[in-house]
């Protein structure tokens, strides 16, 4: 069997979904590296400032070079020579062909894909070679599969599918202060994460407020400004709720207490706040784009996404003393209990160790 190693780089990146996504499957392998007849499992970490995991079972290597892509190009695939590297953050060194790699979308080829232009060309550079040269590629729907064999990146047939999981929302309580210092009412806001990028499309719900049927409740803005949706282009409403940067307990307790999540995204390579949202009994609106119809299915209401009436008939039919609204909060949580990080970390786990030679190592 060879030995697994985790290029751990993400670990000195900004906390983003990628990072989460692939710390929460560090954690799983960890987790379940415990069994017997599985291979050896390394974490290589560079200099992370103190953000190392504090695993039992996946031995971590502290190196102590700078996070850069020198390092990951020309460093790591030195140290992990004898084994299967595995890398969970989009990027991965070329000259080592044992690889895995995980990518979670085509979003950088995109014309409204809003990355800063040298993330953009670096992406589109690396990004093909990195996929042509792995033992396999992941990505984390079949909407992205499909896109990245339309792209020219990975084709299908050497790509897996890796549900991200939902229920990491579940394991901090909800910060219930939150809505009094908002002061916002149960049942009484719409919830949105604000962004600028354009393909986030969160101009389509601002129109909705304006629209001639809005919405007669505040709308709840998690992350960006007003000044930075401004510098963008966007206009929020008046009346529209700055909730900023929130910890998770923050975000369970207004996922929690909001009459809808809206996602209006006109692509996603996954799409979690609707399942987090759900998760905690509240119903989404999303855009049917992307891979939110994989993932969401008939548990959601659907808005199109050029069209603000659209968004703001969803509010309206979501009242919270509605059957309808009481049907999406239980087709939500029926759907999203389906994505769980367990199941995430075991088929990765799996797949690991069937290419590191060990097929039945948690069978």
């Amino acid at each position: 069997m060879l030995p697994i190693y985790i290029n751990g780089k993400f670990y000195a990146g900004p906390r983003n979904g990628v990072r989460r996504v692939a710390d929460r499957l560090v954690r799983e392998i960890d987790r379940l590296a415990a069994h017997s007849g599985s291979s050896e499992v390394t974490l290589l970490l560079p200099d992370v400032d103190g953000a190392a995991p504090d695993l039992r079972n996946v031995r971590v290597e502290a190196l102590g070079h700078a996070p850069t892509q020198m390092w990951e190009q020309a460093r790591l695939p030195g140290l992990a020579q004898d084994g299967l590297l595995v890398n969970l953050g989009n990027l991965a060194p070329l000259r080592h062909r044992r690889k895995v790699t995980l990518l979670h979308d085509a979003q950088f080829l995109f014309p409204d894909s809003s990355y800063p232009r040298r993330q953009r060309l670096g992406y589109r550079l690396l990004v093909p070679h990195i996929a042509r040269t792995s033992a396999a590629v992941l990505t984390v729907s079949h909407y992205a599969r499909r896109t990245l064999e339309i792209m020219g990146i990975a084709p299908a047939a050497r790509t897996g599918v890796l549900y991200n999981g939902a229920d990491h929302i579940l394991d901090t309580p909800a910060d219930e202060s939150t809505l009094d210092r908002l002061a916002l009412s149960p049942r009484g806001y719409a919830l949105m994460f604000g962004s600028g990028k354009a393909y986030k499309n969160n101009a389509v719900v601002f129109a909705a407020w304006s629209h001639a049927a809005a919405p007669r409740l505040p709308l709840v803005v998690v992350g960006a400004t007003r000044s930075e949706l401004a510098a963008q282009g966007l206009h929020p409403p008046p009346g529209t709720v700055f909730a900023g940067a929130c910890d998770d307990a923050a975000l369970r307790a207004l996922y929690a207490h909001a009459r809808c999540l809206l996602c209006p995204s006109r692509t996603e390579g996954f799409g979690l706040p609707p399942l987090e949202a759900m998760l905690c009994g509240t119903p989404a609106v999303v855009a049917p784009a992307g891979a939110l119809p994989e993932v969401c299915r008939d548990a959601v209401l659907y808005a199109d996404v050029d069209d603000p009436a659209s968004w703001a008939q969803a509010v309206a039919a979501l009242d919270p003393a509605s059957a309808l609204h009481a049907c999406k909060v239980a087709q939500g949580r029926e759907r999203a209990r389906a994505f769980t990080w367990e199941r995430a970390g075991r088929d990765l786990f799996e797949t690991l160790n069937r290419l590191a030679g060990a097929e039945d190592s948690l069978a």
